[in-house]
C-alpha cells in the first residue's frame, strides 16, 4: 500500500513539474516559468466559461407568461456572460503561449477582462430589473455575488499582469537584441508574480460553476413551475369532474323522485275508479248529485293527470337547473383561485433560500383546496338529496287523503238513489261539492309543495354552491400569507 501511495506522490509530482517547466510564452521568446500552468487552467476555464449556456433551450408548455420572461431574462446573462467570458479564458489562453509582440497578448487580455467586467457591473442592467421586477431579488443576489467574486479575481489578475508585464518588459531591455536568457528572466521576472498569476486563473476558473448553477438551477425552477402548472390544470379539471358527478347525483335523484310520482295513481286508483263506476245507478232522479259525481271523476282522472303532470314538470325544471349551478366554475377559477398558486410558482422560480421547502410544502396543498371545495359541493348535493327524500312520502300521505274523499262515493250514491228526494237536495250537493273540492286543494298541495321546495332547494344548491367557491377564495387568500411567509422564514414561519 505504502508503495503504491509513493507511486502515485511522484505520478502527481511529475504532472506538476511538466506543467510547470519554462516555455516561449507570455508574449515572448523565451520560456517563463508557470505559463503552461495557466494556459491549461485558461482551457479549463473556457471549458467551464462554455458550460454557462448549456441546457439553456428548455421547453416550457404551459403557456404562462411570466416563466416565458424569466427564462428569457436568464438565457440573455447566460449567453452574454459566456461570450464575453470565453473572450477573457482565450486572451489568457493566447498570453500565456504567446512569443510576441509583448504588449499585444496583455492588451487583448486586458480589453477581454475590461469588457467582461463592464458586462457585470452595467451590462446586466436590464436583466436584472425585469428578474426582481418580476420577482424578488434572489436570483440578481445570487449572480452580483458570484459576479463580484468574478471581478475580483479579474482585478487581482489585472494587477499581477502589469507587474509581470512591466517586469518581462525590463527583462527584453536587459537582454537587448536577443532573447532573454534564463538567467536574465530570474533576475527580472519574480516567481512569485508568475505564480500569483497562475493562481489567480485558478481561482478565476473555481468561481464560474457559480454561474453556472445558478443559470442552471433557476431554469431548473422555471421547467419544474412549468411541469406544476400543469398539474395544477389536471387537478382542476379533476375537481371540476367531482363537482359535476355530484350535481349528477342530484339529478338522478330527482328523476327518480320524478319517475315515482306513477306511486300517486297507483295508490289512487284502484279505489277511485271502482267508485266512480255509476254502471247500473240510475242517477237521473238526483241531478244535482250526478253533476257532482261527475266532476269527482274529471277531479280524479283529468285533473289528476294534470296535477302529476305539473308534478314532473317541476321536477324536468329542477333537474335541468341543476346543471346551471357549476356554469363559470372554470371561469372562476381562472379569475379567482389561482392566486395561490401563481403565488407558489413565484416563490418557486424566485429560487430563494427557502424555495425548494416552501414548494415541497405547498405544491400538494394547493392542490388540495380545488378537490376540497369540490367535497364540499359533493355535500352540498347530498344534502339536497336528503331534503328530497322527504317530498314523495308527502306526497304518497296526500294521496291517501285523497283516498278518503272518494273511497266510500259508490255507497254513498247507491243509498242516495234510493231516496232520490230526499237525497238530491241542495244542502246534500253543497256537501258533495265541499268533497271534491277538498279533493282538488289536496291535488294542488301536492302541486305546490313539489313547485315550492324544487325552488327552494335550487336556491340551496346554488347558495351552498356559492358559499364553497367563496371558501375556496379564503382558503386561498390564508395559503398565500402563509407562502409568503415560507419564503421569508422557511420552517420558523
Amino acid at each position: 500500500m505504502k508503495a503504491y501511495v509513493v507511486t502515485l506522490v511522484l505520478v502527481l509530482c511529475t504532472i506538476q513539474i511538466s506543467l510547470a517547466i519554462p516555455r516561449p510564452d507570455f508574449g515572448i521568446n523565451a520560456g517563463v516559468y508557470g505559463s503552461a500552468d495557466v494556459s491549461l487552467t485558461a482551457k479549463d476555464s473556457g471549458t467551464l466559461i462554455d458550460k454557462v449556456n448549456d441546457n439553456l433551450n428548455i421547453q416550457l408548455d404551459s403557456g404562462y407568461p411570466l416563466l416565458t420572461t424569466i427564462k428569457t431574462q436568464l438565457v440573455g446573462i447566460a449567453n452574454d456572460f459566456t461570450t464575453k467570458g470565453l473572450l477573457v479564458s482565450g486572451a489568457i489562453d493566447a498570453l500565456a503561449v504567446s512569443t510576441g509582440p509583448l504588449n499585444d497578448g496583455f492588451s487583448a487580455l486586458k480589453t477581454a477582462s475590461d469588457n467582461l467586467i463592464a458586462l457585470m457591473n452595467t451590462g446586466f442592467a436590464s436583466y436584472f430589473t425585469a428578474l426582481n421586477t418580476n420577482l424578488d431579488n434572489s436570483i440578481t443576489n445570487m449572480l452580483t455575488d458570484a459576479f463580484d467574486d468574478v471581478k475580483a479575481e479579474l482585478t487581482k489578475l489585472a494587477g499581477y499582469l502589469n507587474t509581470l508585464q512591466s517586469q518581462l518588459a525590463a527583462a527584453v531591455t536587459a537582454a537587448g537584441s536577443s532573447p532573454p536568457s534564463k538567467a536574465i528572466l530570474r533576475k527580472y521576472v519574480s516567481t512569485t508574480v508568475t505564480a500569483n498569476v497562475a493562481k489567480t486563473v485558478t481561482s478565476l476558473k473555481a468561481n464560474i460553476p457559480l454561474v453556472t448553477y445558478i443559470v442552471a438551477n433557476s431554469l431548473e425552477k422555471l421547467k419544474e413551475a412549468d411541469d406544476y402548472i400543469f398539474q395544477a390544470g389536471d387537478i382542476a379539471t379533476a375537481a371540476l369532474d367531482s363537482v359535476n358527478k355530484g350535481l349528477e347525483a342530484l339529478e338522478t335523484e330527482v328523476q327518480q323522485y320524478s319517475d315515482d310520482t306513477s306511486q300517486i295513481t297507483a295508490v289512487i286508483d284502484p279505489v277511485a275508479q271502482p267508485n266512480l263506476d255509476m254502471t247500473g245507478i240510475d242517477l237521473s232522479g238526483i241531478p244535482l248529485i250526478a253533476s257532482e259525481i261527475n266532476e269527482f271523476k274529471a277531479t280524479y282522472t283529468t285533473d289528476l293527470t294534470s296535477t302529476i303532470t305539473d308534478i314532473k314538470a317541476a321536477y324536468a325544471t329542477y333537474k335541468q337547473a341543476v346543471p346551471l349551478v357549476s356554469d363559470g366554475l372554470t371561469a372562476f377559477y381562472s379569475s379567482s383561485a389561482c392566486n395561490h398558486l401563481n403565488q407558489l410558482v413565484k416563490v418557486l422560480i424566485s429560487n430563494g433560500k427557502f424555495a425548494e421547502y416552501c414548494y415541497n410544502k405547498y405544491s400538494p396543498r394547493t392542490f388540495a383546496l380545488f378537490d376540497q371545495q369540490a367535497r364540499e359541493v359533493g355535500r352540498c348535493a347530498d344534502l339536497e338529496i336528503t331534503r328530497l327524500l322527504k317530498l314523495p312520502p308527502i306526497l304518497l300521505s296526500i294521496a291517501q287523503m285523497l283516498l278518503f274523499d272518494v273511497e266510500d262515493l259508490l255507497a254513498e250514491i247507491t243509498i242516495c238513489v234510493k231516496s232520490s228526494q230526499l237525497c238530491n237536495k241542495l244542502e246534500i250537493e253543497t256537501a258533495f261539492h265541499a268533497v271534491h273540492t277538498a279533493a282538488k286543494a289536496h291535488q294542488d298541495s301536492m302541486k305546490n309543495y313539489v313547485t315550492a321546495e324544487t325552488v327552494a332547494g335550487l336556491q340551496r344548491v346554488s347558495a351552498c354552491f356559492s358559499t364553497s367557491k367563496y371558501l375556496l377564495v379564503i382558503a386561498i387568500n390564508r395559503m398565500v400569507t402563509d407562502i409568503n411567509n415560507c419564503a421569508k422564514d422557511g420552517p420558523l414561519a
